[in-house]
């Protein structure tokens, strides 16, 4: 596993600026559009913000399995940070702007682009917020923006037995409840509605900075549920559907119960409507672990032709195609 605030993958790539405009003709008037977007400088390095961290099903597996490599490839410098594994998204989002202005130290950048999965995506939220002028976008992968049912039963908000949430979260992500409640209580009033729904008020999105978004599908449900994919490459995968992993399994009951009389769709952790913001770029078939080509990049189950590495390199085209 990679160690250190920050961990660094170069790519034997470089950054050109472009040739300096003419000076204009005395005689011709200069007509600026008033609403013109600011220009542009990409391809940006990549800073990948992890979930909720110490997955025991993960060990000590790099958490964007392969990613960082795959992206790399298409050309862009990565940097794969690591903050607090158990935090509210608050004191992750601060670390991750420290993160964020060492990699563009790094790698002579003035801007990165910002790519969280769970709570990443929340923590990339709060460093646009703050720190707006190094951030060129942030991309969000099944990211609990509106809270998770889960997170309600286990803080005893929502009807169930939040004891066996409470045990059910801490197993699947390796998190030890009696050795750190204040960080663990923390990191779930983040992923609560309620606290979601504070952080959305407390976090406004900044309006120089585009937001994309990226939901999962999993449990076998169709892609009737999502919208139509904003980036084509998506509908790539619109007829598969995914095959919850064992791992999940006692989560997703308790995500069912929580939400009766009908379970929205989700991947296991977060549903479709929390993960959407911004634009919204479509859904994948798959599940928490999947989006980020877990575990050990194993196939995402029986019948589903889902691409993980296909999914992350496709969204570093999209974004490449905008000019960012």
């Amino acid at each position: 596993m990679r160690t250190g605030l920050i961990a660094v993958t170069l790519c034997a790539c470089s950054f050109h600026a472009g040739e300096a405009p003419s000076e204009p003709d005395a005689t011709t008037p200069t007509v600026v559009a008033p609403d013109a977007p600011p220009p542009v400088h990409g391809p940006y390095p990549i800073v990948l913000a992890h979930g909720l961290f110490g997955f025991s099903s993960l060990g000590p597996l790099d958490y964007f399995y392969g990613i960082s490599d795959a992206l790399t490839a298409s050309g862009r410098k990565v940097y794969a940070p690591r903050v607090d594994a158990v935090q509210s998204a608050e004191v992750r989002g601060a670390q991750l702007v420290m993160a964020i202005e060492a990699a563009r130290l790094d790698s002579g950048a003035d801007k990165v682009i910002v790519i969280g999965h769970s709570q990443g995506g929340m923590d990339a939220r709060w460093a646009a917020a703050h720190d707006p002028d190094a951030i060129a976008a942030v991309v969000t992968v099944a990211t609990p923006h509106r809270g998770s049912p889960v997170a309600d039963v286990a803080l005893g908000l929502a009807p169930g037995d939040s004891t066996a949430a409470l045990d059910v979260i801490a197993d699947f992500f390796g998190i030890s409840t009696s050795g750190s409640t204040t960080s663990f209580a923390g990191a779930l009033q983040s992923l609560s509605s309620a606290g979601a729904a504070q952080f959305n008020a407390d976090t406004p999105d900044v309006p120089s900075i585009p937001y994309f978004s990226v939901a999962g599908r999993s449990n076998l449900a169709a892609n009737d549920a999502c919208a139509p994919a904003a980036a084509p490459f998506m509908a790539t995968w619109d007829g598969d559907r995914d095959p919850i992993g064992a791992e999940l399994v006692p989560i997703v009951a308790i995500l069912a119960a929580a939400s009766l009389p009908a379970t929205p769709t989700n991947d296991g952790l977060v549903t479709v409507d929390s993960a959407t913001w911004g634009q919204f770029l479509g859904c994948v078939p798959a599940d928490h672990l999947d989006e980020v080509c877990q575990i050990a990049g194993q196939s995402p189950g029986l019948g589903n032709n889902f691409d993980c590495l296909g999914f992350w390199r496709g969204l570093e085209q999209t974004l490449r195609a905008q000019g960012i």
